[in-house]
């Protein structure tokens, strides 16, 4: 499944309520069910526009960060919580991903502005067109409920093809058919 580029990346676009995450959890489910290995990475918008609430108010990695820490980290022996205050994007999000993790597939919701590929989730061809005039990039296939979408440029699948979409996903991601991003080292 990975390349010499790493593992590959499945984004997931769309409006709030439109079952971006339901999606993800399924495709999370189908990849996992073929033994993959699954990284999952949510975009939280409004942490992007306020202070974020991430952390239990009072615990020691919240006292850690409001003492100036910029990255901070929970572990025990069956894993670890990492978080981080630098300022980035997708492209240093999917590179944090790759040097803490070895996995094949990265489902990231969110970000319908970045440059990497992605799923639009919408519930009708309004939807659709709402997504693509709110600056929506790099759309390769979307996800919409039965005959909601006819006659755009991509592949439309349902809400419970997330194995056909995967299988779909990573053939074109082989082939190098998909806006890969550009991930630092």
């Amino acid at each position: 499944m990975r390349d010499a580029k790493g593992p590959v990346i499945i984004g997931i676009a769309g409006f709030s309520d439109s079952g971006k995450s339901c999606l993800a959890e399924a495709l999370v489910e189908a990849a996992a069910a073929q033994g993959l290995r699954v990284a999952y990475l949510k975009h939280d918008g409004h942490a992007d526009e306020a202070p974020d609430d991430w952390e239990k108010p009072g615990s020691d990695t919240a006292r850690a960060a409001a003492a100036g820490a910029s990255v901070t980290m929970v572990a025990s022996s069956r894993g670890f919580l990492l978080r981080s205050r630098q300022e980035g994007g997708f492209p240093a999000w999917f590179a944090a991903i790759r040097a803490v993790a070895d996995v094949d597939v990265v489902i990231a919701e969110g970000g319908k502005r970045a440059a990497h590929a992605k799923v639009a989730v919408v519930r009708g061809e309004g939807e659709w067109t709402q997504l693509l005039a709110a600056g929506a990039v790099a759309i390769a296939a979307a996800v919409a409920p039965d005959g909601a979408l006819t006659g755009i440029p991509v592949p439309v699948f349902r809400p419970h093809q997330a194995a056909d979409l995967l299988a779909w996903w990573r053939d074109r991601w082989r082939q190098g058919a998909l806006a890969a991003p550009v991930v630092p080292d």
